[in-house]
């Protein structure tokens, strides 16, 4: 009795074994690539793709009636800055450099600033997705229109102007804190 017990151990623990053997591969056809090379590609890639997104909900409110400003109001009450309410400048600032700097062949700089105004300049890097002047039929001026004007409303509900202009391929804008 005792080999019969060790004979249905052993045969099990063989089965379950070669069961579990069975349900892994020996080998993967597929073999995932990492397509891209450097943080900067895949920074890169990602801004594109929030642009692009961006473009959809533009091109999405466009078709029901709705105006690029009309999207940028639904944006801006949608998202928030409220984390750097109270904080001063600085870090609005540093949300607005890092929004254009993530893009490739970006520049900003800051032309002016004291306690309650801080001006800043910078190129229009993102441009080179609208060929044609077009993305998903979203003009590179509405693009601007929805990006702009959400954080004209960000900055706002945490008590800080913000405006800008576009002037050729630059834009010069301006926080300041509301009195």
């Amino acid at each position: 009795m005792r080999i019969l017990a060790k004979l249905f151990f052993t045969f099990s623990f063989l089965l379950i074994a070669n069961f579990t053997r069975c349900q892994v591969p020996e080998y993967q056809k597929i073999q995932l690539k990492d397509f891209f090379a450097s943080a900067d590609e895949k920074a890169n890639n990602a801004v594109w793709r929030t642009d692009y997104y961006i473009c959809t909900g533009i091109a999405y409110a466009k078709s029901i009636g709705k105006t690029p400003s009309d999207f940028a109001v639904f944006v801006g009450n949608h998202h928030s800055w409220e984390g750097i309410k109270g904080q001063g400048l600085e870090p609005a600032v540093q949300i607005l450099n890092a929004v254009i700097k993530l893009y490739e062949n970006s520049t900003f700089e800051i032309t002016s600033e004291s306690d309650s105004l801080v001006t800043m300049l910078s190129n229009r890097p993102y441009k080179v997705y609208f060929e044609n002047d077009q993305m998903l039929g979203v003009s590179v001026g509405e693009f601007e229109s929805c990006l702009w004007g959400h954080i004209k409303i960000l900055a706002e509900r945490i008590g800080l102007n913000f405006n800008y202009k576009i002037e050729g391929n630059q834009i010069v804008s301006s926080l300041a804190i509301k009195k």
